[in-house]
């Protein structure tokens, strides 16, 4: 979104609705708390006039974003390798390591900013942790970016992971249907009160002390599968958040394997990433 504007018009199922909470409907690749330091720094308008956060939006109010560019740090560029491209759609491999998009202590050097630097309009419609790796789509315009949301909202994209886990995973595959919330720690947690959280997994290989499995969620719960196989007592090797730290292994050993879905043409697109260095590396000594 660097240096351009965008807009949008309230449409009437929209009336009512807070600014910041429709600028996250409208543009998810930023979060809540993104946008209304954005509200403040008076880079949103509505009928070319500053409002609030909390301003509650009429019907046909036209809401007007003036983003700025991004400011590039000195550090090395980082590579981010293009699996795909086309005018409406970009595909990467996203090496661990990265993260997303601004938030935290992460002002720079992000996905998303190494993204607006080279091209006019990037939008992210999904997100990978920091320290896993894999495929990724950025949509490149608008129509796309609405279009792949809703696919992800509706759960019409098929992702499969690569993850292995500590320990034999028994059975050798299996449903999990383990809800997930967040705890008072931070961290996720499998909880009975939590949004529901479905993933399918399967058992590709049995390694002396490891499980290398295919998992492929049918939700996207933060860390979902990472909470998964914690609470199972098989938690993602390398995992230092939910499991412990794997000798030989500088991150967790997950990887977006593959993402499919069928484009506004009725085509099914499908897009992989080989499994990195690192963790082929390890695999191939755990062997």
């Amino acid at each position: 979104m660097a240096g351009h504007k965008l807009n949008f018009k309230v449409l009437p199922n929209e009336a009512g609705a807070r600014l910041d909470a429709l600028l996250v409907k409208h543009y998810p690749d930023r979060s809540r708390n993104q946008w209304s330091v954005a509200i403040k720094a008076g880079r949103v308008l509505v009928d070319n006039k500053t409002a609030k956060a909390r301003h509650l939006l009429k019907r046909g109010q036209r809401v007007v974003i003036v983003a700025p560019k991004p400011v590039l740090s000195d550090k090395p560029k980082i590579n981010l390798p293009i699996l795909y491209q086309d005018r409406d759609l970009l595909v990467i491999n996203k090496p661990a390591g990265l993260v997303m998009h601004p938030a935290g202590r992460h002002h720079s050097g992000t996905v998303l900013d190494i993204l607006e630097a080279k091209f006019s309009e990037a939008y992210l419609v999904h997100r990978l942790d920091k320290d896993t790796s894999g495929v990724v789509l950025i949509a490149k315009n608008i129509k796309t970016k609405e279009f792949l949301s809703s696919a992800f909202a509706k759960r019409l994209v098929k992702k499969t992971y690569l993850a292995l886990l500590t320990g034999k995973m028994v059975p050798a595959q299996a449903y999990l249907d383990l809800p997930i919330q967040r705890s008072r720690s931070g961290k996720f947690e499998v909880s009975a009160k939590g949004r529901s959280a479905r993933s399918f997994y399967k058992v590709l290989e049995y390694l002396p002390g490891f499980s290398l499995v295919e998992v492929r969620p049918t939700s996207g719960r933060t860390h979902q599968i990472r909470v998964h196989f914690a609470a199972l007592g098989r938690p993602v090797a390398g995992d230092e958040i939910y499991g412990q730290k794997t000798s030989g292994l500088a991150r967790q050993f997950l990887h977006a394997a593959n993402i499919e879905f069928v484009d506004d043409r009725s085509i099914t697109r499908s897009f992989s990433a080989p499994l990195p260095d690192d963790l082929k590396m390890f695999l191939n000594e755990s062997r």
